[in-house]
């Protein structure tokens, strides 16, 4: 029986990997599609410190931009905490991962690769990817996906099963790589990665310098074999020798090549103090187009940076992250968790605390290492109609309102400002959910149709040449606010600012801003999508509102007098689409 020094070193190393992983991916997330080229700017300021940064999304035809606060993580993370539910489930992990994780995951995901898209598409289609009944081409792309999206997520089963013998765990990780990833490149390299995770959690001692690489060597025989207890490995075998013949074959070149980047590793370490980082990772192909996103690549990039940098783990984890031109995320969170597991996680101080859900990651960690089961475990198999259900009563169900998600969770979900595209044919719904066990999840609904926000792109706008009008006398943002009182209170108590004027539906400062309640949208047309409200009060207001009229930009709301004070007002959008609301300076 374990004692209790071991426990608590065991859970430790547990919580470290885990939070390593995470930073490792939150900070390298934002460089994951920098080019060489354009990374000077990337490296500004602590360099192991997180920033808020802008994701482009939607393709060619939607585009529209998303921004991920500072320390927020990817799908390396979301993947390893839907694994670590999965195995909470006991015996059915599998079919829960396959059936309500992965379905689910598939709605929220950020920046999930392709392999593992298609392969969830095919599991919400009630088939497994690699089904005879699938189409030719989905099954060549299958058994041909050789990406790192099966190693990235492995960590959970070493953290769940490390006191078992490898073959366990090799078993577990060969089986969670099926359900996405049919090719050796990304089934090997998981196993490679494995073995590592495994070696360093298990190891009470300091790793001494090179130890993981020279363990995977004189290993290969135990990590490098097909597991074949599994279940499901006869009939998967015979499709993987139908779509890829002489499947064993390429199984042994995959392993060749492995062992070729740690024969790299070993004469690179060799050299101690005269290592260069860039160089090594490029002798691993972690710059190359072509194969740098390749599960062995990035298994073998992580060993070599966790065993270079042992003595400096948030360094490693930096060198990682700031690789530009490599898979910096994954490779990153792969180095980290690693990194957890050898030095526990007091490295992680100086950023655990802006790391996304670190709470609930740190959860998960325990229940993991503490053999936690569910009870009644429940694999109800998220169906694609159901799930298409469920995000629209999520998108248009009311800001702060409580919804269960797919998994039986409850959440509260979080509104943010819609987007509507610039030419109204399509709008993105921002939604954040808070998970009552401590999860993010965000999600964003791209739905086509006929907006209306701007008729008119700006170059369409017509700006005649006319006599010059006299200056404007005031202008000023207008803020629909929720707790109108406190907000009151917090502008002028707090900043300073003097009310020139109050009523119970607004407040008006001195220095322009003007404060309103929620409801105040109420007042828009619908289809009209708030994005920022700005406030004029202007002379002229006549002939103001017929320039803006000729000027081919939207009216909202036509000239008129407002509510009983007679004072004149109207409503247009400017050239990108705010809402500016023009009030009579002059009395007219």
């Amino acid at each position: 029986m374990a004692d209790n020094n071991t426990i608590k070193l065991k859970a430790t190393k547990a919580v470290g990997a885990m939070l390593g992983a995470a930073y490792g991916d939150a900070l390298g997330w934002p460089n994951e599609r920098v080019t060489k080229s354009n990374a000077s700017g990337q490296t500004q300021g602590r360099l192991h410190d997180f920033r808020r940064w802008t994701y482009r999304l939607g393709g060619r035809y939607f585009p529209y931009e998303e921004i991920i606060e500072a320390g927020e993580y990817s799908d390396d993370t979301q993947l390893i905490l839907c694994l670590s539910r999965s195995l909470q489930k006991g015996e059915v992990w599998w079919d829960y991962f396959t059936q309500v994780e992965l379905p689910f995951w598939s709605v929220y995901e950020r920046g999930g690769g392709g392999a593992t898209k298609r392969a969830v598409d095919s599991w919400l289609d009630g088939v497994s990817p690699w089904s005879s009944l699938r189409k030719p081409q989905d099954l060549k792309k299958y058994f041909d996906a050789g990406g790192n999206g099966v190693a990235m997520r492995v960590l959970p089963h070493v953290l769940r099963l490390a006191e078992k013998g490898f073959s366990k765990v090799a078993a577990n990780i060969f089986l969670d790589g099926v359900a996405t990833h049919g090719h050796p490149r990304a089934l090997l390299g998981a196993l490679a990665y494995g073995f590592a995770l495994w070696t360093a959690f298990r190891k009470e001692s300091k790793l001494t310098y090179g130890e993981l690489v020279e363990e995977l060597i004189s290993n290969v025989t135990v990590w490098s074999a097909i597991p074949t207890t599994t279940s499901i490995y006869p009939a998967w075998m015979n499709q993987a020798d139908k779509i890829l013949p002489g499947y064993s074959n390429i199984w042994d070149s995959v392993k060749a090549e492995v062992l070729r980047y740690l024969d790299v590793c070993r004469g690179e370490l060799a050299k101690g103090a005269l290592i260069f980082d860039e160089d090594v990772l490029k002798e691993l192909h972690c710059f190359d187009n072509k194969i740098s996103g390749a599960g062995t690549v990035a298994a073998i990039a992580a060993v070599y940076l966790a065993s270079r940098h042992a003595a400096d783990p948030l360094n490693g984890v930096v060198k990682a992250a700031f690789a530009i031109g490599s898979d910096t995320d994954t490779i990153a969170s792969m180095a980290g968790g690693l990194l957890g597991c050898v030095h526990g996680s007091d490295w992680l101080s100086p950023v655990k605390q802006g790391i996304q859900d670190a709470a609930y990651i740190e959860k998960s960690a325990f229940r993991l290492a503490n053999g936690h089961i569910d009870d009644k475990p429940d694999v109800e198999g998220i169906k694609r109609y159901l799930l298409k259900k469920w995000i629209d009563g999520v998108v248009t169900a009311p800001d702060s309102s409580e919804v269960e998600l797919p998994d039986h969770r409850k959440a509260r979900i979080n509104h943010d400002l819609d987007y509507i595209g610039r030419n109204g044919t399509y709008r993105v719904e921002f939604r954040r959910l808070t998970v009552d066990d401590g999860q993010s999840i965000y999600l964003d609904k791209v739905s086509k149709g006929n907006f209306g926000l701007m008729t008119h792109t700006p170059k369409q706008i017509i700006m005649p040449l006319q006599q010059t009008l006299s200056n404007s006398r005031g202008c000023g943002s207008k803020i629909p606010v929720v707790l109108f009182e406190r907000a009151i209170w917090f502008y002028r108590e707090c900043l300073g600012l003097t009310v020139k004027k109050q009523s119970s539906d607004a407040v008006v400062f001195d220095q322009g801003l003007v404060l309103v309640p929620l409801n105040y949208a109420n007042n828009f047309p619908q289809g009209i999508q708030l994005r920022a409200l700005i406030y004029v009060q202007a002379t002229n207001i006549t002939e103001r509102f017929r320039r803006i009229k000729e000027s081919n930009l939207q009216i909202i709301s036509t000239l008129a007098p407002w509510g009983k004070s007679g004072m004149l007002f109207f409503r247009s959008l400017d050239p990108d689409g705010n809402i500016v609301e023009v009030f009579s300076a002059d009395g007219q």
